[in-house]
């Protein structure tokens, strides 16, 4: 039996326009929950998609709580399931900003 695997996803981009990001004080709640203004999704072991931000405003926003990008699992590594490649996502992260604006 022949076993598809689809590509389709690997090219994809996010393009956000106009974000504005308030009030991360800290990467801790007052409840001690984690906070990060970007995250990456803890399952995401293939890819991760490129993410492009342009005319984004970050207000008071602390320098720990800006994002939580965490190394592979070393079990992700295995090219069997990962069509020839290792699942390394989390180490591939790209996230751009253009037109920035910061204030507080």
């Amino acid at each position: 039996m022949y076993k598809i695997k689809s590509y389709g996803v690997w090219n994809a981009v996010t393009d956000y326009t106009g974000m504005t990001f308030n009030k991360f004080y800290s990467k801790s709640t007052d409840c001690g929950g984690s906070q990060k203004v970007f995250g990456v999704n803890p399952f995401s072991s293939d890819y991760i998609p490129l993410q492009k931000f342009s005319q984004s405003t970050f207000i008071d926003v602390a320098d720990d709580a800006m994002a939580y990008i965490y190394d592979p699992k070393p079990a992700w590594n295995n090219p069997d399931d990962c069509i020839g490649f290792p699942c390394t996502a989390p180490a591939n992260v790209v996230i751009t900003h253009t037109g920035v604006r910061y204030g507080g």
